[in-house]
């Protein structure tokens, strides 16, 4: 059964936590209090954590957004990091039952795309292309 589709990504890209983050940071209202040290983890784990089967609450996202705020990410670059992250991570984990809650981060996006090409969902170029996003996520298109 297949859960992540284009449709189910723009929904999350739309509606998801990290966009409403973005409305409560753009309002004003956020208000990242949790203790998590954000710096600690990579950019990737933080933009998985959408991806994982687990909710957390507002402060949690809002927490996430402002570390990838301060580490020069605009939220046009985080949407599109958001989008690759479920298009790879999240279709492993929902499409291929992994039902990850704890973690996922870069290992687990390289883990989908090399699964994507050996089903041959993705060619041997979209796969290079797609690997190249993991270490330069600046590069991924609006169309991923």
């Amino acid at each position: 059964m297949r859960i992540i589709t284009k449709d189910f990504i723009q929904g999350i890209i739309s509606n998801g936590p990290f966009t409403k983050a973005m409305g409560r940071a753009t309002n004003g209202t956020a208000q990242p209090k949790n203790k998590m040290e954000w710096n600690r983890f990579s950019s990737w784990t933080l933009i998985c954590e959408e991806v994982l089967d687990t909710e957390h609450n507002s402060d949690w996202y809002d927490g996430i957004l402002a570390e990838l705020t301060r580490r020069g990410f605009n939220s046009e670059q985080i949407n599109r990091m958001r989008s690759f992250a479920w298009k790879t991570a999240g279709w492993y984990n929902y499409d291929m039952v992994l039902w990850e809650w704890c973690n996922m981060d870069e290992k687990d996006i390289r883990r989908a795309i090399d699964l994507q090409l050996e089903r041959d969902i993705i060619t041997p170029p979209l796969h290079a292309e797609y690997l190249n996003y993991i270490e330069h996520p600046s590069h991924i298109p609006e169309d991923v």
